[in-house]
């Protein structure tokens, strides 16, 4: 006897293969040919479906992009659930986000992969990152800040938990732009974990008295 709930469990398995279709195809046309020469039409052809179906599953080019990072959220929320509740919210955001990215053995993670993707897919656009950053509640990482919410004690909806990920977003685009650009470093593990740390470092600085003397690139002041 087929259940009741198979038609649905079907079309529920479909959808998702779909979507992960659709944002494969993003994944590969954007890094191979750049975001800003890449249409909605090429992605849809290349997951060998229509736009209109594009549509019902993304709004923009730019959140099928963001969408990329979707099982890097998962694993950041992952790795957030298992720190002590009395560690802060950035402080749970860096070592979580540094325990994803980081090498294992000189092995790259697959985390570390999709931020690279990323990395490589913002860095070559003229206008991923300011549409990204308009549309930040659209494509902010969902997983996280469930985890957030629940650390913090509020709703998911908490003005505390957007304003926390927002910010977080800035700290990261500050970290990797440039990186695997001409004259920049290339996006390698090590050197987005150091990044990240010296940002959020610089971060925490702007919190205490500023010191009256030239501030290196990306490094925190000196005490006065």
């Amino acid at each position: 006897m087929v259940s009741d709930a198979a038609p649905d469990g079907l079309r529920e398995r479909k959808k998702k293969r779909t979507r992960a279709m659709l944002i494969d195809a993003a994944a590969e046309l954007c890094v191979r040919q750049g975001y800003d020469n890449t249409t909605v039409d090429q992605i849809a052809a290349a997951a060998e479906v229509s736009p209109r179906t594009f549509s019902r599953y993304f709004p923009t080019k730019v959140s099928v992009v963001a969408a990329i990072t979707d099982d890097l959220d998962e694993l950041i929320a992952d790795a957030m659930e298992r720190l002590p509740g009395e560690v802060t919210a950035y402080d749970a955001l860096l070592a979580a986000s540094l325990e994803v990215l980081g090498s294992r053995n000189g092995v790259e993670s697959p985390g570390f992969r999709r931020m690279a993707m990323l990395i490589r897919i913002i860095n070559g656009s003229t206008s991923y990152r300011a549409s990204a950053l308009a549309l930040r509640h659209d494509v902010t990482n969902k997983a996280t800040m469930r985890v957030m919410a629940r650390r913090m004690n509020v709703p998911v909806e908490h003005r505390a938990v957007t304003l926390v990920t927002d910010v977080w977003a800035v700290i990261f685009s500050d970290s990797f732009a440039g990186l695997g650009q001409p004259g920049n470093h290339d996006i390698e593990a090590d050197i987005i974990c150091r990044r990240l740390s010296a940002t959020v470092a610089l971060f925490r600085s702007t919190w205490t008295p500023w010191a009256r003397v030239p501030v290196a690139d990306g490094q925190p002041p000196t005490s006065a």
